[in-house]
């Protein structure tokens, strides 16, 4: 038979008083230990420290033949109550003078005392410390003094702490007994209590009820108990009116059972549906937490950029950090909750499949590197660029799984590998494995891996953590995906987690690089990591490049030396492992210099950031470029046509089988109240096969249609007087009779927040700011190409002038509120475009911030609302990202209707706007920008 289970109160006492008691020994022990050890350790120091003065203080009376001062500097010396006795001897006079009672006898046998080092010696009573009589240089030895001190005054102190720490112990003993019987007393009596009203009801006395409690849990128990309770008596009541009846009439009976059925064939679907709205009310509520909690996280950001001391901004750092975990938890049971609630929609946009995957190995590489852990990917080459899906739930499929891998495993390689299994014409489905060499799962957690709040065993949860709904959530992401998730494991042998998942196929997108043929060229491989090794190899063969491989560093000049007169290597990839100790900067250096003075070979090391800060120190490795690991496409391609001279072009991927320059231009009505959204919009729809007609309000969009047909239409959401809904709704009303307009709305907000309300209003869909010209083009081709219509071309700036573009501000300052690389990419690397946006708003800011200060003083908190939102657009159109994050923050709290919160971090907003003027003062944006002033007649 199965042993008895441990008692409630066992456990408690087992989990908590036990754990207390050892942790209070442990402690204890310890500060006993440490007292112990530093005060004796202080007591040899202080000792050693009088006997050395004393023999400075006597070495002059010594030198001076002054016995009487000698006698009398020892007779002082006895003042100090720690002193018993004092005793000099002179070595070539073989003279002694000594003050006070005679020294006790030793327990050290054999030490004694000489003019050549210090001596300790200790009695039953007392210590003795003896040093040599030297001169202040510590030369010309004459003798030495040897000084008696009292143990007893220390060995209080001893007792002292033992006693102390005994009692502390005791105290902290009981307080942990005290609340372990609180806290058992606090669970057993509700637990006893709904206990015997539950045998109650077992033995038939249904009119028993439990009492009120007061613990929320307790009360949810008793509450479900009482209702059992009512629905047993209601039960067991209709049960003898049913036997009444059906000893009346057998008809009755059977019509009554007929009922019963019916009514509970609607308790089922009532029940499935009860359950469908506790999903409901559980993504709801999620939803509902997360609010304040980003505005937690807002205000503690503001609140570190205030003037606050060290112990403060700690403690907002700590507050910040939980809220962030927290949230995190809560973002998990919305996703899985919208799952189970069937409201989790994917989004179809263009998903670049090396680049999303690169990105997530970069955002997961910090932990792995801090495990000496190597994350490589492996894309098959004949997977399409360029794929259509979600890529931000790609991501996070694919982040949890490469995150579990890291936490499971403390060396090797975690392998991302990624395979098309079947492909069509629109289509193809991927299988996306992670494999790593952890510790493995076994046949009992792989059954129960994939379920809701579910973990492995009991050690590794608590030291790992989390809520166990990650691999839940990528099973309802995967299945969303038309896909499937598994494992393979092995206990102590790692695991391979995979999923599929269907993409399509975009065949309009432009391939970013033509694939370079660098056939003419060869590079030499040095990497000890098999795995790491063929990926590069893969990567090469992908471009036709030679390539050869060698496993250790020292073959490198070898090999090099042996093909160079026949087939000389171009490239020396080298491959630093993560827990790589053995290179020191000097080596490399050198490697690098005469690879590129006798072989014309150039270096790249493939390596961790932490590795290239080591190996750039004191400015060495000059020579060497580096590539950060995990090795990605793009880059590794764009530093390997850089290094052999080769330009890297832009081109079309063109599959068209009709030439879009020969279809008429694509016309777009581009409606938007900011200028500045409207001018960048504007010229990036001109870059395209456009013809653009712009509107400043929903106004004068709906005269535009009234005069012309449009072929897709742009509308901002938040606009003044008829806001974006309101403009759908009437150029619906004209359509009613003609062909309807696909309907694209711009918005700042969250997608997954706007989007059913956008669709309901009359839209076709819907992209949020800033918007690039690749969404433009995709969102075009998209809506035009469904309606037999026209489609875009790319028109691309050459690379050579792209190449020219500055990447930062030529004159920087500490101010960081503008940043021009960001200007130059939002603008679609166009310097021209990127000078006349940021001009825009440094020309428009002072009266911006004068209106919105204006619009709070007079309690207009609609105003204030509009021109906070239209401050936002403009700011996700420039390069100033922390007025861009300032102002989005104020405007989701005005969204919220939280005004008088808004109006709190208003001095926030005030001093983005003063940092971002203050840069602009006296700066010449032609020079930052790089372009030429244009002269005015």
């Amino acid at each position: 038979m199965p042993s008895a289970s441990k008692s409630f109160k066992h456990n408690v006492w087992q989990l908590i008083f036990t754990p207390a008691i050892a942790i209070v020994l442990i402690l204890s022990v310890s500060l006993i230990s440490f007292c112990l050890y530093e005060l004796s350790k202080f007591v040899d120091m202080r000792g050693s420290a009088m006997t050395r003065k004393t023999a400075h203080l006597i070495y002059t009376p010594i030198i001076r033949n002054d016995k009487a001062l000698l006698q009398e500097i020892l007779d002082g010396s006895l003042e100090d109550p720690y002193i018993r006795a004092l005793h000099v001897r002179l070595e070539k006079t073989n003279e002694s003078f000594h003050s006070g009672p005679e020294f006790l006898p030793t327990n050290d046998i054999g030490l004694s005392p000489n003019s050549l080092e210090p001596v300790r010696r200790e009695t039953r009573r007392t210590i003795l410390f003896s040093h040599p009589i030297v001169d202040k240089n510590g030369l010309n030895p004459i003798g030495w003094v040897e000084v008696e001190m009292l143990s007893s005054p220390y060995m209080v102190i001893h007792y002292q702490t033992i006693l102390i720490t005994i009692a502390i112990t005791l105290a902290c003993l009981i307080v942990a007994g005290f609340l372990a019987t609180r806290l058992f007393k606090n669970i057993t009596e509700p637990l006893n209590h709904i206990k015997d009203v539950i045998n109650h009801l077992a033995q038939g006395k249904l009119q028993t009820r439990v009492n009120p409690q007061k613990s929320r849990e307790f009360v949810y128990l008793a509450n479900a108990t009482n209702t059992m309770a009512e629905s047993l008596e209601n039960a067991q009541q209709d049960l003898q009116n049913h036997i009444e009846q059906s000893t009346q009439d057998l008809i009755e009976t059977l019509e009554t059972i007929e009922i019963k059925n019916i009514e509970l064939d609607i308790a089922r679907k009532e029940a499935i549906e009860a359950s469908r709205i506790k999903s409901e009310f559980l993504a709801n509520t999620s939803h509902e937490i997360r609010t304040p909690l980003n505005g937690i996280l807002g205000f503690v950001g503001l609140a570190l950029k205030t003037d606050i001391d060290e112990q403060q901004a700690e403690y907002l750092n700590t507050i910040r950090d939980s809220a962030q975990s927290l949230l995190t938890v809560i973002n998990g049971i919305l996703d899985f909750s919208k799952i189970e609630a069937g409201k989790l929609t994917l989004e179809y946009a263009p998903l670049p499949l090396r680049q999303t995957i690169d990105e997530t190995l970069h955002i997961m590489a910090p932990d792995a590197h801090e495990k000496n852990l190597q994350l490589i990917a492996q894309v098959d080459p004949e997977i399409p660029a360029q794929l259509l899906g979600d890529s931000l739930r790609f991501k996070q499929v694919l982040s949890n799984l490469i995150s579990n891998a890291i936490k499971f495993s403390e060396h090797g390689n975690i392998m991302v590998r990624v395979a098309a299994i079947a492909q069509q014409e629109t289509h193809l489905m991927l299988k996306i494995s992670v494999s790593d060499q952890g510790i493995g799962l076994t046949t009992a957690q792989q059954k129960d891996l994939f379920k809701p709040f579910s973990q492995t065993d009991a050690s590794n949860s608590r030291e790992q953590g989390g809520t166990g709904l990650g691999l839940a959530i990528c099973k309802g992401l995967v299945e969303r995906m038309n896909g499937e998730i598994g494992v393979e494991s092995k206990l102590d042998e790692g695991s391979t987690f995979w999923f599929t998942a269907r993409l399509g196929i975009d065949k309009k997108q432009l391939i970013q690089y033509a694939l370079p043929n660098l056939e003419q060229h060869r590079a030499l491989i040095c990497s000890s990591n098999e795995t790491s090794r063929e990926q590069l190899q893969a990567l090469l063969s992908e471009w036709h490049m030679k390539q050869d491989v060698i496993s250790e560093i020292h073959d490198i000049f070898p090999s090099i030396r042996k093909a160079h007169k026949t087939d000389p290597f171009d490239i020396l990839l080298l491959d630093i492992a993560a827990d790589e100790r053995k290179i020191p900067p000097s080596l490399l250096n050198n490697i690098s210099e005469q690879l590129a003075d006798e072989f014309n070979c150039k270096v790249i090391a493939c390596c961790t950031a932490a590795h290239q800060r080591l190996l750039r120190s004191n400015g060495q490795n000059l020579n060497t470029q580096f590539i950060n690991k995990p090795i990605a496409y793009d880059a590794l391609l764009k530093l390997l046509c850089d290094k052999l001279n080769i330009s890297l072009s832009e081109a079309c991927h063109e599959q068209v089988s009709n030439p879009a320059a020969n279809l008429p231009a694509t016309s777009v009505l581009l409606v938007d109240d900011n200028p500045a959204n409207l001018q960048l919009a504007s010229e990036l729809l001109r870059g395209l096969n456009t013809q653009v007609v712009q509107a400043s309000n929903g106004l004068q969009a709906i005269d535009a249609c009234k005069t012309q047909k449009f072929d897709v239409i742009f509308m901002d959401i938040q606009m003044p007087g008829m806001d974006g809904f309101q403009a759908t709704r009437h150029i619906r009303e004209l359509e009613k009779d003609t062909q309807r307009t696909p309907i694209i709305a711009l918005t700042a907000h969250s997608l997954t927040e706007q989007k059913a309300e956008l669709l309901i209003s009359g839209m076709d869909d819907c992209i949020s700011k800033p918007v690039s010209e690749s969404q433009l083009a995709h969102i075009i081709n998209r809506w035009t190409s469904l309606s037999g219509k026209k489609e875009v071309v790319i028109a691309h700036e050459p690379v050579a002038e792209q190449e020219k573009l500055p990447l930062k501000d030529p004159n920087p300052d500490a101010n960081t509120s503008v940043d021009v690389g960001l200007c130059l990419k939002l603008a679609n690397n166009k310097p021209l475009l990127a000078r006349d946006m940021l001009k825009m708003m440094l020309d428009g800011l002072p009266q911006e911030k004068l209106q919105i200060n204006q619009a709070i003083i007079d309690g207009d908190d609609s105003l204030f609302s509009e021109l906070v939102h239209r401050l936002y657009g403009s700011s996700c159109y420039c390069g100033v990202p922390r007025l861009k994050n300032i102002s989005g923050f104020l405007d989701k709290l005005l969204q919220a209707k939280e005004a008088n919160s808004a109006k709190e971090a208003i001095q926030s907003l005030n001093s983005a706007i003063d940092d971002v003027l203050a840069w602009g003062e006296n700066r010449d944006l032609n020079d930052v920008f790089g372009v030429k002033a244009v002269a005015v007649n």
